[in-house]
């Protein structure tokens, strides 16, 4: 009963400090940059901004697996691939939040293409559905996500995102509303070794959430990173290490009410595709 008590308040305080548990950042390098990822470029922007998939050259496959506050009760899971075509890059993923008497759900089809040299758009097509027990109705809903980045010179990259602007609702007895989320946000290249990004996110349940990371290439191939967030105040850090065509990435986080949460990805650079 206490562990059961326990697990119901954690949850009620995990929707204050991650909201949309499904909006959270996907892939342990975007984690251990204090949550930016507006603006980066890599294989889990399909999550994060679907306009970062858009200069993909690998066809790819990636797993992400977040252990929030140690508990396996608050796992999230993302899975999915990319594949860059003539017409642009597609990508498929599919999240999960929760256990078994309690989940969140979400199938996405994303699709992006870079204009010249300096705008990169990319959509992706939700597909909602919540779980809670057995002896309750699943709640399934459908929004959008859009999402912008432009290269403004070589060092610096700036990046926009909007989940679920139409504001949809649930068909609940309070008509309770997916929140909507909009991130902005930039990236710097100080040196060739050395990022530094931040971003600030407005989450219509939660407010303002400022965001600062930093990310360092020790040497080849192997990065290590740390960053804060604001809302809730938490702390980060992480490494990453690619492996021919394997990149494995590892994150912790830290907050002072709800302790440790670790993160870990890695993505599989099936086929480079020539477009």
């Amino acid at each position: 009963m206490k562990r059961s008590l326990l697990l119901i308040g954690i949850i009620l305080f995990s929707y204050q400090c991650f909201s949309w548990d499904l909006s959270g950042i996907a892939g342990a390098r975007g984690n251990a940059t204090g949550n930016c990822s507006v603006s980066l470029c890599d294989f889990w922007s399909i999550q994060n901004n679907p306009a970062g998939i858009a200069n993909q050259r690998y066809f790819g496959a990636g797993i992400s697996y977040e252990n929030r506050f140690c508990m396996k009760e608050l796992s999230f899971y993302n899975t999915a691939v990319v594949a860059p075509l003539r017409i642009g890059t597609v990508g498929l993923s599919l999240s999960r939040f929760g256990f078994e008497n309690f989940n969140e759900n979400k199938l996405a089809l994303a699709y992006a293409r870079a204009f010249g040299h300096y705008l990169k758009m990319g959509l992706k097509l939700d597909y909602l559905w919540f779980k809670f027990s057995d002896d309750y109705e699943k709640r399934r809903t459908a929004t959008f996500e859009l999402g912008i980045q432009s290269d403004i010179t070589k060092d610096l990259r700036i990046g926009v995102y909007i989940f679920n602007p139409i504001n949809v609702k649930l068909k609940t007895i309070h008509n309770d509303r997916v929140p909507v989320i909009f991130r902005f946000g930039l990236s710097y290249n100080v040196t060739k070794d050395f990022l530094t990004t931040s971003e600030v996110e407005y989450d219509s349940d939660n407010g303002i959430d400022y965001r600062f990371g930093l990310e360092y290439n020790t040497v080849k191939e192997f990065y290590i990173r740390a960053g804060v967030h604001t809302n809730p105040a938490t702390a980060s850090v992480g490494a990453g290490y690619t492996f021919n065509r394997v990149i494995v990435d590892v994150s912790a986080t830290m907050n002072q009410y709800t302790g440790v949460s670790f993160q870990s990805s890695l993505i599989l650079k099936i086929k480079e595709v020539k477009q």
